[in-house]
């Protein structure tokens, strides 16, 4: 089966810096948090929907995750089970990703190869259930995600200019940058800067591309 250009302009490292700001927000807030790994970045959304950053090395990246209504493959990330075959004809590190996915008992849905300039997957007659606007791999993505986590914390809606300087701050962010967007309604509920702050910098030395 065919390989196929994947639409979006996120490299590895692009989505990789996201994902320390997600994390960095969600420790903060008092939500648990997937800490990187030496060879992933884990995200795990609602429903079950998930999404790692695999780094095979070589400047080569993987893009594997799942949505839990619109994923129509099956990747066989559950052990034992045939699935859709998402690798194919592609390079065998591919099979990281699945590999990834039966760690952790996980459904796979979309597997996506990056050769160190553009992102591939194999072609599938069905919907694989990547959704740029629903993971967080760009920065409209996280805006809406960092919305929805304050807005289910009861904190103020945070300032659209704080957003965008916590973004270009990726995993280099301080407390400072998180404390200008998580404010809280006199002072409740409580928002652990710091802890926001440890979990970016976490991601700093993690996954060598």
């Amino acid at each position: 089966m065919a390989l196929l250009p994947v639409d979006t302009d996120s490299t590895p490292d692009d989505i990789a810096a996201l994902l320390a700001v997600d994390a960095a927000v969600r420790a903060a807030v008092g939500f648990e948090h997937d800490p990187p790994t030496a060879t992933a970045l884990h995200w795990a959304g609602a429903e079950g929907m998930w999404m790692a950053l695999l780094r095979p090395g070589d400047g080569r990246a993987l893009l594997a995750g799942w949505h839990h209504e619109f994923s129509l493959t099956e990747g066989s990330g559950r052990a034992g089970e045939a699935g859709t075959d998402l690798v194919g004809d592609a390079p065998g590190w591919w099979r990281r990703g699945v590999e990834h996915a039966r760690s952790r008992g996980a459904y796979l849905g979309f597997l996506y190869g990056w050769d160190g300039t553009r992102w591939w997957r194999l072609d599938q007659p069905v919907d694989d259930g990547f959704d740029p606007e629903l993971f967080p791999v760009t920065r409209a993505a996280l805006r809406d995600i960092i919305d929805d986590l304050a807005d289910s914390t009861l904190l103020d809606d945070p300032d659209p200019d704080a957003v965008e300087a916590l973004l270009d701050a990726g995993a280099g962010l301080t407390a400072a940058h998180l404390a200008a967007v998580l404010h809280a309604p006199d002072g409740w509920p409580e928002v652990d800067l710091e802890a926001g702050a440890r979990a970016a910098d976490e991601y700093r030395s993690t996954v060598p591309a």
